[in-house]
């Protein structure tokens, strides 16, 4: 049950990812409270206060790599549906993967584009200058959607491979 609502969460956060590069909150709390319930099912009142657990923890990690712009609260908040509802072991699988094929897609994506130097500039200067609050290492507001890699899609790739293996 738990992968046939994950494919669901997967197939609408990743349309939804590629058509806007937003990940939409309705299909995050159904996410979350189907992992609840079902760790409810499963393992009682203790399955799903762990559920919970994972789903916060998740989210506290991940605040670090909002607030620098490296990621969106969307993909921070459907990796917390996977740990809501499989676990943060399983959830660290899936996360190394999702690093592992994002950074290969990004790599690709930089040197086919001629501006990987440019990025790595930009990462340096963004090193350089951390103690500055409102700068971030990448924002779409002056930086576009150019470099932007939709990880819906590439996290839903991470889960089934680490699913199937």
């Amino acid at each position: 049950m738990k992968e046939f609502i994950m494919l669901n969460v997967f197939i609408c956060t990743s349309i939804s990812d590629l058509q806007d590069f937003k990940v939409r909150n309705p299909i995050i709390i159904a996410g979350w409270s189907a992992g609840i319930c079902l760790n409810f099912i499963s393992d009682g009142l203790c399955g799903a206060l762990n559920a919970v657990f994972c789903i916060v923890s998740t989210i506290i990690i991940g605040i670090p790599l909002f607030i620098i712009g490296g990621t969106g609260a969307g993909d921070i908040k459907l990796l917390s549906v996977i740990g809501g509802a499989y676990g943060l072991v399983f959830l660290g699988k899936v996360t190394f993967l999702l690093l592992l094929i994002a950074g290969v897609i990004s790599l690709v994506k930089l040197i086919r584009k001629k501006v990987l130097w440019l990025r790595v500039k930009a990462f340096i200067r963004y090193l350089l200058n951390w103690d500055i609050p409102s700068q971030k290492y990448y924002d779409t507001r002056t930086d576009g959607y150019e470099f932007t890699i939709c990880l819906a899609p590439i996290m839903a790739t991470a889960y089934f491979i680490t699913l199937f293996l």
